[in-house]
């Protein structure tokens, strides 16, 4: 997490711009949804539908639009400038380190396995679930205040789901690193090869490394496998019981409709804004195994 630090330290700028705006998204989403529940209740209650009604909708939804691919922008360039900090800083450590302890193939498998993963989760993920993080609990807060049993009825079967997301996101964890772990042991032993090539002709040992190295290959790729089809189940079983909050929204908002309790316009508002927290949950479980695994790679890169 020092590591993390440090680099959105150096872009700091950027990082606190980008939350802005994406701030700025969420309230206006929030906003133009409001006020379609309020446009479906005058419908619905036969009530004169003002033009300026209309064309305040129209507005919001073009600026939450507008303000939707500002944020997405601009979250992309700021963690592509964290990601270029975290690749020049593990370079400006590379030249001014002269220990012994660095080693080429230890100084390799960094760059193909650490840095690499951890340049690629800040360039296309972390931002981005950021800014899913906070618009859920934004969505979370605004569904309190509108309705609380409608909200209490959403939250129910999310626990459901969080059980299994912090069973499965343990999982696909420890498989990433048994990976990672298994990569810097072929390479480990690529380099051992290079290095001692000539003990190894005099001793005519080509064959027992050959035979290291392949069942070294064989380890990565079992691991690859596993992580991949683990990943594949898991996230299936998401998707499926993601759908669960909404059935029970559907179901208990329907009821409380029919029975005069709640406004259709109220329904609609809690059906539109409920993806916002479900699509979330869907994907936590690779989320927290990603972000597991890159605060665990960032705990092996040292940066100047």
């Amino acid at each position: 997490m020092k590591v993390l630090k440090k680099i959105l330290k150096e872009n700091r700028g950027w990082v606190v711009f980008s939350l802005f705006i994406s701030f700025a998204a969420i309230g206006a989403q929030l906003f133009y949804t409001h006020m379609i529940g309020i446009l479906v209740d005058r419908i619905v209650e036969n009530d004169k539908v003002l033009p300026s009604l209309v064309v305040l909708l129209f507005l919001l939804i073009l600026g939450f639009a507008s303000l939707n691919y500002l944020s997405h922008m601009v979250g992309h360039y700021a963690s592509e400038k964290a990601a270029h900090s975290l690749r020049m800083g593990y370079m400006r450590y590379l030249i001014r380190n002269n220990s012994a302890d660095l080693s080429a193939d230890k100084a390799m498998s960094v760059i193909q396995g650490e840095l690499a993963s951890t340049t690629d989760f800040l360039s296309n993920t972390f931002f981005f679930n950021i800014s899913m993080v906070i618009t859920s609990i934004a969505v979370l807060i605004f569904l309190l205040i509108e309705n609380l049993i409608l909200t209490i009825a959403l939250l129910i079967p999310t626990l459901l789901i969080l059980v299994y997301v912090s069973l499965s996101g343990s999982k696909l964890a420890k498989i990433a690193k048994a990976t990672l772990a298994a990569k810097s042991r072929m390479n480990k032993t690529a380099f051992g090869v290079v290095q001692n090539h000539p003990v190894i002709s005099v001793y005519e040992a080509g064959a027992f490394v050959e035979e290291k190295y392949e069942e070294e290959l064989n380890a990565w790729g079992k691991c690859i496998r596993k992580d991949d089809r683990l990943h594949a189940v898991l996230n299936s079983i998401s998707g499926l019981l993601s759908q669960v909050p909404l059935l029970f929204l559907f179901l208990i908002g329907g009821y409380m409709v029919v029975s005069g309790k709640l406004t259709l316009g109220s329904l609609v508002v809690f059906l539109h804004l409920q993806a916002s927290v479900t699509g979330f949950l869907m994907n936590t479980p690779i989320f927290i195994a990603h972000f597991r695994t890159f605060t665990s790679n960032l705990s092996r890169i040292d940066i100047a």
